[in-house]
């Protein structure tokens, strides 16, 4: 695993950075490919070496791959994070653009963040890209790992689920309290995407990834009290309205059409991990309870000294 030289496609976002903090770890050469118009100073500043690209423009992709032996993608479009992106550009486009790419340069391995059970998940477009997008990785036959997370228990400080409410002692969620699905860390994931290019032992195929067990809403509120000493009520809007607000919404807006979608999936209670492979090829994975108390220790909850 000594001086590998591994590119990130994806660097500059919330779990790109965390790959990449992972990997500056290792005795690796790290590469991050950014749009000209990113702010790359943080990640100069560590030390990770600069690559002018996009994946959405093809001819800029050959350049960025010379003397790179694997490739970690965290990046996705559908979420408009920056103009112009969607998940016909990005997703789609983007993606089969950067396979293409991988496969005329001869690249050992290509770690590709997907999302869990998208085989199953036809009615939601951003799941289901993610499924069409390893379909051609095989078609082309390239070398691809990829890891299918379950939801982010954590998202980037602006756009996180749950902090407010669990500061505030009082959780409102959407939809139920009840119903479980899987659940994941981003620190954990970037960490298992890190170790899946470098290490060659793991094989080539699809992982899911997630917390030992599924979780619900009343299971967070639980161990949260529980980290704060402080309880925490949990509560539910109910779906039907919520629902109806996305539906509305995404007549105007792809990116509400597919949340309403997504979560219909989640509420069938389906969403849910086989993390057998995770523990063979990762190790131990990681509970509810230490992933919340870790999450807690992440948004800054006040900690119970009894705990």
């Amino acid at each position: 695993m000594e001086n590998k030289s591994i590119l990130v496609v994806g660097g500059t976002g919330y779990l790109g950075g965390k790959v990449i903090n992972h990997l500056l770890k290792q005795n690796v050469k790290v590469s991050a490919l950014v749009r000209a118009t990113s702010n790359t100073k943080e990640l100069e500043s560590k030390g990770v070496t600069i690559v002018v690209g996009d994946i959405s423009k093809s001819e800029t992709l050959a350049p960025a791959l010379k003397n790179i032996d694997a490739v970690i993608s965290t990046a996705i479009g559908y979420s408009n994070r920056k103009k112009g992106d969607n998940l016909k550009s990005v997703d789609d486009a983007g993606n089969r653009n950067l396979v293409d790419a991988i496969k005329e340069a001869k690249i050992k391995r290509f770690v590709f963040t997907s999302v869990l059970n998208v085989h199953q998940a036809e009615t939601v477009p951003h799941f289901w890209q993610k499924k069409l997008i390893e379909d051609y990785m095989e078609e082309k036959g390239i070398p691809f790992i990829s890891l299918r997370p379950g939801a982010f228990l954590d998202q980037s400080p602006n756009q996180d689920f749950y902090a407010g409410g669990l500061k505030k002692g009082s959780l409102r969620v959407m939809g139920s309290t009840s119903i479980k699905w899987t659940n994941i860390l981003s620190e954990d994931l970037a960490k298992y995407l890190a170790i899946a290019a470098m290490d060659e032992r793991i094989p080539n195929g699809r992982i899911d990834i997630g917390m030992n067990e599924p979780m619900n809403p009343q299971m967070l509120a639980s161990f949260a009290s529980e980290y704060s000493g402080k309880q925490i009520k949990v509560s539910a809007l109910p779906w039907s309205i919520i629902g109806s607000v996305f539906s509305f919404a995404g007549v105007f807006k792809s990116e509400m059409y597919d949340l309403k979608k997504m979560f219909d999936y989640m509420f069938t209670g389906k969403y849910v991990a086989d993390t057998s492979l995770q523990q063979k090829y990762f190790g131990e994975v990681p509970t509810v309870k230490d992933s919340v108390y870790r999450y807690c220790e992440q948004i800054g909850l006040p900690k119970n000294n009894k705990t």
